[in-house]
């Protein structure tokens, strides 16, 4: 798990250094990559029969799509954050906050969509250790983008 832990947060990194341009093609291009890297990890740490494979891939395939609309729809919002920094009104500001909180929702509800699916393919362990995965990258890859956007005011109290 300790190797796992390591590769995750390599993957973080690297995903936030390929897509920190924000342009449609550019992070498309870096989901690719990212996400053949997490079927990389998933395969170092499940180990998924030759009967399950077709099955199992297909349907992470399926889960990767909808997992990548909420990605974009994150990025979309840290480029709305980035593009209005200067600028946050108490309504702005709420709104992004409101924005973001729903977008961390639906990863957690794509989890619970998923898992059952997961489970009829793979059986409970490994769908357990999948969503666990998935989570410690999910996690790896905010705390990476945390540590790089400045906090509300941050800039301007700096600037003073």
């Amino acid at each position: 798990m300790k190797r796992a832990l390591l590769t995750i947060i390599f993957i973080a990194g690297s995903f936030f250094i390929a897509s920190a341009q924000t342009e449609k093609e550019d992070i498309a291009i870096a989901q690719s990559i990212f996400g053949k890297t997490k079927k990389a990890v998933i395969s170092d740490n499940i180990q998924i029969s030759e009967t399950e494979q077709k099955a199992f891939w297909a349907l992470y395939d399926q889960y990767e799509t909808k997992s990548n609309e909420i990605n974009m729809a994150r990025l979309d919002l840290i480029k709305r954050y980035a593009d209005n920094y200067n600028t946050l009104t108490d309504e702005s500001a709420a709104k992004l906050a409101t924005d973001y909180i729903d977008n961390s929702a639906k990863y957690f509800a794509l989890y619970k969509d998923f898992f059952p699916k997961f489970k009829k393919v793979m059986g409970g362990v490994k769908a357990a250790t999948l969503i666990q995965l998935e989570i410690y990258m999910q996690t790896a890859i905010q705390a990476n983008l945390q540590s790089q956007i400045p906090v509300i005011g941050q800039l301007q109290k700096q600037q003073h």
